[in-house]
């Protein structure tokens, strides 16, 4: 195709192709991410101070 080899032709084609399958097979396997990411916590912060209260906070046995 226009007088290049196969090979160049190949990665100029094949490398977007990989690039454009691999983008939607990420956003397909993302799309649910967003409810994963929901914390209980009404404010959003995360408490690490004690590892221990958040256990018990959660309803843990710690």
């Amino acid at each position: 195709m226009f007088g290049l080899p196969a090979a160049t032709i190949a990665v100029i084609f094949g490398i977007p192709a990989i690039w454009v399958i691999y983008t939607i097979v990420f956003v397909y396997l993302s799309r649910h991410w967003s409810a994963e990411d929901v914390d209980g916590h009404p404010g959003g912060d995360v408490r690490i101070a004690d590892p221990g209260i958040a256990h018990r906070e959660n309803g843990g046995l710690a």
